[in-house]
């Protein structure tokens, strides 16, 4: 997957993918998942029901997604006690993926929920380069999709999250 992701240049991880086309006119729901944390214990989106979720897909040789983690972790401290939950979907593959997304956590004191994706999770939400972020309602509707590094992120999300906590 790694090959498949691979990001070159950083004018390409601001377009990498619309998925606005997709969403135009029409509710998209956010596609279920079963995945593991870091721990070993299964999530499922559905453990977040009637919550706001904010869903990252990153990897840990992203540096752009490297980048972005303390704004996410900035996010996710702002909000988690207010029915907000942030999710961080790791695309890391083979035997240490699992030991590695621990230590990038460790590194940069992220606390906010780390899964183990998959090929299937991946297809799912049409993840064509990460960082790819999805904002869900607390219906998990797709509201709002961020694709690539942007400049910004954390304001942008949480402008997002204050609208859907009105």
């Amino acid at each position: 997957m790694k090959a498949f992701l691979s990001i070159t240049g950083s004018i390409t991880l601001v377009f990498l993918f619309s998925f606005n086309s997709l969403l135009h006119g029409a509710e998209k729901r956010a596609p279920p998942f079963t995945l593991h944390d870091v721990d070993g214990n299964t999530r499922k989106l559905s453990d977040f029901a009637g919550k706001v979720v904010v869903i990252d897909f990153w990897a840990t040789w992203c540096h752009e997604c490297k980048d972005s983690s303390p704004e996410l972790e900035r996010v996710y401290r702002n909000y988690k006690d207010r029915g907000v939950i942030l999710l961080g979907i790791s695309l890391d593959e083979g035997r240490s993926a699992v030991k590695k997304v621990k230590k990038f956590s460790d590194n940069l004191n992220l606390t906010y929920p780390m899964l183990m994706g998959d090929k299937k999770t991946a297809r799912a939400y049409a993840i064509r380069g990460i960082p790819a972020t999805y904002i869900l309602d607390k219906n998990h509707i797709i509201v709002k999709q961020y694709m690539g590094a942007l400049f910004g992120l954390g304001d942008m999300i949480s402008s997002q999250i204050e609208k859907l906590l009105e």
